[in-house]
């Protein structure tokens, strides 16, 4: 027997920092995926694989009640377009689409919430696995507040060469510093919501922009002010970034723009040369599936 199953990557998140004394995030999906392929062989699998899909694998079987022991012979397949290290939500695209897979092999119905728990008990997970926009608390899922649909804005990526590697950047100390742009977040927290309320994008963009320059003194981004300056100038709602990676989103609605000329005006004032690519995305608005 074979299943597939696929979970979308983001671009960063819209906000992340400091909310109500805890770290929170607000990711958003766009569409690059992960697409994973479970087949059930006579082989011995279970070393096969990454090991954060071969964990997700054996803890969902563990989640339905079923032997560890049957996922040995179950080959993982996983086919990415997501960029790997820049804080694109690549490794929480795999557990995710793992996970999903792995109830379609087994015959087993799962909700969100259960998912995202298998999914937390890997690793630091984003919000993508959710439907619509959700605040979360990727540590532990702790919290878990759904604010809206998620908006059709397209995302203009600028993903540098540099990858990050989330784990080492997580043991260092930047609590001082988050904490006093807590004020920031929780406003830029309050526009989002007020923004996916009305259906206003210029508020949604602000909201991810606040958050990308209070994280900029965690972990800056090249040019990363002239690029917002420029990028709002040529129609742009806001620039969200990746706050434990390193690509920057700039957040276009056609009703003011197009990426192509958002893309030309950065060009123009020569701010892209520390991106190895640029190209467009949209904000996903599916299911996982």
């Amino acid at each position: 027997m074979k299943v597939k199953a696929i979970c979308p990557g983001s671009c960063g998140e819209l906000i992340q920092g400091f909310i109500r004394g805890r770290e929170l995030l607000v990711s958003y999906p766009i569409n690059l995926f992960s697409e994973v392929t479970l087949t059930e062989t006579s082989h011995d699998c279970k070393h096969q694989g990454a090991v954060k899909a071969r964990m997700a694998l054996e803890k969902s079987f563990e989640f339905f009640n079923l032997p560890v022991e049957y996922t040995y012979n179950i080959k993982i397949h996983i086919n990415s377009s997501i960029p790997v290290g820049k804080g694109m939500a690549s490794s929480t695209a795999d557990i995710g689409a793992v996970i999903k897979a792995a109830a379609f092999l087994a015959g087993k119905s799962i909700t969100v919430d259960e998912l995202v728990d298998i999914a937390v008990s890997i690793e630091p997970t984003d919000s993508v696995l959710f439907e619509g926009l959700t605040l979360f608390d990727p540590l532990n899922g702790g919290v878990r507040e759904h604010l809206g649909d998620v908006p059709s804005l397209d995302v203009l990526v600028l993903e540098p060469e540099e990858t990050l590697d989330t784990l080492e950047f997580r043991k260092k100390d930047y609590s001082e510093i988050k904490k006093k742009n807590q004020g920031k977040i929780e406003h830029a927290l309050e526009l989002l919501k007020e923004g996916l309320k009305t259906g206003n994008t210029t508020l949604i963009g602000k909201a991810a922009t606040i958050s990308s320059i209070a994280n900029d003194e965690v972990l800056k981004k090249p040019n990363l002010k002239a690029i917002i300056d420029c990028a709002v100038k040529a129609g742009a709602v806001g620039v969200n970034v990746a706050h434990s990676g390193t690509v920057i989103g700039i957040l276009i609605d056609r009703a003011y723009t197009t990426p192509d000329k958002v893309k030309a005006s950065l060009i123009k004032k020569a701010l892209l040369k520390p991106f190895k690519k640029i190209y467009s995305c949209k904000m996903f608005r599916g299911r996982l599936g």
